[in-house]
């Protein structure tokens, strides 16, 4: 008989479901009890009732009322700090009550970012990904960068995400954003375009090759590629950007590695040029060629150090054009760079020598060879006539 009581207390059932077993034991107990004790028990059961509804609107009110927030902001390439830089990518953890793909729009400051859509969303834990593209750089640039400056400035700002059907996830922590003053675009085509032509020139003049201007270097081809592909990546990420990119320490390093093999084979080379003189009409059997082999044969270290390098150097590019920043190589891959190279400047020492003015040995043939011609005798030498003078002497 009791057992609506519990299950009313217990809130498993919904209010109609409480009203019909409120008349079931109201009937049951009219039978059983007394008028005083029913009416008692009939006040204790619509008092429960009662406080049950208030309970259940209450709680439906503040599902109601819990507004829309952020919950936490993280940089996928820092996660554990709260700071971020252009071109990175920001996780954004919203709570709401709302349906979470509608929010697709950021502001800074209460700014809208215009052009800026996320970059991914992962609605398992309500988090939209961010990718501070140009867009950002633009609104910083017009509204928080007071000075002209290429110089880095750390602005704190608020990042709050919009949705469609009026949601508006908010944050109270500060979030670190680096940003620069904008680049001028068409001064950097005009220098890409300079270094072009002066690529162009040098390799034209032989800047590729040895000392003699005969055969091509390989230290000084990588040294040349590796220029090429980093001041590239540089101007084309200042253009795409419009700010000047931070370097990474693995770029210096990788430009080292190249100097210092080129500087190795200038040594080895200035030490062998006293033992050989140079032939005239030595010439260069092309730039692959060249660069694999000694002069005698190709070589299983310059092999392996030009397929290290054009591997590397690809890479490079595709990993600046997607992620549209300079990457950072690990150190293993420095490491391999540096012992490749670093093994070719050692056997350099030990490759075969060019010597271009000797001449080749005869080669043996099968043909005859012609009889020599016989010498023609001497002819006797005739005395000399006397002169007047001699004969009147004698």
């Amino acid at each position: 008989m009791l057992t609506p009581f519990f299950t009313c207390k217990k809130g498993c059932f919904n209010l109609i479901s409480l009203c019909k077993d409120f008349l079931i034991l109201a009937s049951t107990a009219a039978k059983y009890l007394h008028m005083g004790k029913f009416l008692l028990l009939t006040a204790v059961l619509f008092l429960c009732l009662y406080s049950y509804g208030q309970t259940t609107q209450q709680n439906k009110d503040s599902v109601k009322t819990i507004p829309d927030s952020i919950l936490s902001i993280a940089n996928l390439n820092s996660p554990s700090g709260d700071s971020a830089s252009i071109n990175d990518i920001i996780a954004i953890k919203i709570r709401t009550q709302k349906s979470f793909f509608d929010f697709d729009t950021l502001y800074i400051n209460g700014i809208k970012v215009e052009g800026t859509t996320p970059w991914k969303k992962n609605g398992r834990d309500s988090t939209i990904f961010f990718q501070l593209d140009a867009n950002v750089q633009n609104v910083m640039s017009s509204f928080f960068i007071q000075h002209k400056s290429a110089e880095k400035n750390v602005i704190p700002v608020y990042f709050s995400v919009a949705g469609k059907n009026q949601g508006w996830a908010k944050t109270s922590q500060y979030f670190y954003l680096e940003v620069k003053q904008k680049s001028n675009t068409y001064l950097i085509w005009i220098i890409e375009l300079a270094i072009l032509v002066i690529a162009v020139v040098a390799v034209k003049k032989n800047v590729l090759k040895d000392d003699n201007n005969l055969y091509y270097s390989l230290s000084r081809v990588q040294l040349f590629y590796w220029t090429l592909v980093i001041v590239y990546c540089y101007l084309i990420l200042s253009s795409h950007t419009e700010i000047i990119p931070d370097i990474p320490a693995s770029v210096i390093t990788i430009l080292g590695i190249s100097l210092g093999t080129t500087a190795l084979g200038k040594v080895i080379d200035n030490n062998n040029k006293d033992k050989v003189s140079i032939d005239p009409n030595a010439k260069s059997e092309g730039l692959l060629y060249d660069i694999l082999s000694d002069g005698s044969s190709i070589n299983i270290q310059r092999f392996q150090t030009v397929v290290f390098n054009l591997v590397f150097g690809l890479v490079f590019i595709q990993r600046t054009l997607s992620s549209w920043k300079l990457p950072a190589f690990d150190d293993n891959v420095l490491l391999l760079l540096g012992i490749s190279s670093g093994a070719y400047a050692g056997l350099k020492t030990t490759e075969a020598t060019k010597e271009q003015n000797k001449p080749l040995p005869p080669v043996a043939t099968d043909s005859p060879k012609e009889p020599e011609k016989p010498k023609e005798p001497e002819k006797p030498k005739q005395p000399e006539k006397a002169t007047d003078g001699q004969a009147k002497t004698q």
